[in-house]
C-alpha cells in the first residue's frame, strides 16, 4: 500500500513538472487551409467552372433541340450558373 502512494507521488511530481517545463502553444498558422479554399474557389468559378456552366447549357441546348426539355430542369440550371458565379458578390454583400 505504502509503494503505491510513493509511485502516485512520484507521477503527479512528474506531470507536474512536464506541464511546468512546456511552452504556451502559439496560435496555429492557417494559412495552408486557407491557400486549398482559395484554390478550390478559383477552380470552380474560373476556367473549370465556366467550362462546366458551358457544358451545362450545351447539354440544355441539345435536349431542347430534341424536343426533351424539362424547364424546371432548365431553370435549376440558370439558377446554378447565377449562383455559382455571383458567390463572391453575394457574400461580400453580406459581410
Amino acid at each position: 500500500m505504502r509503494m503505491n502512494r510513493k509511485a502516485s507521488d512520484l507521477a503527479s511530481a512528474f506531470i507536474g513538472l512536464l506541464l511546468l517545463s512546456t511552452d504556451p502553444a502559439m496560435a496555429q498558422d492557417l494559412s495552408p487551409i486557407q491557400d486549398m479554399l482559395e484554390t478550390v474557389e478559383a477552380a470552380l468559378t474560373g476556367p473549370i467552372g465556366i467550362a462546366v456552366a458551358t457544358l451545362a447549357v450545351i447539354g440544355t441546348g441539345f435536349m431542347c433541340m430534341m424536343g426533351r426539355l424539362n424547364w424546371g430542369w432548365f431553370a435549376s440550371v440558370v439558377i446554378g450558373i447565377v449562383l455559382i458565379f455571383s458567390a463572391g458578390t453575394i457574400v461580400a454583400g453580406f459581410t
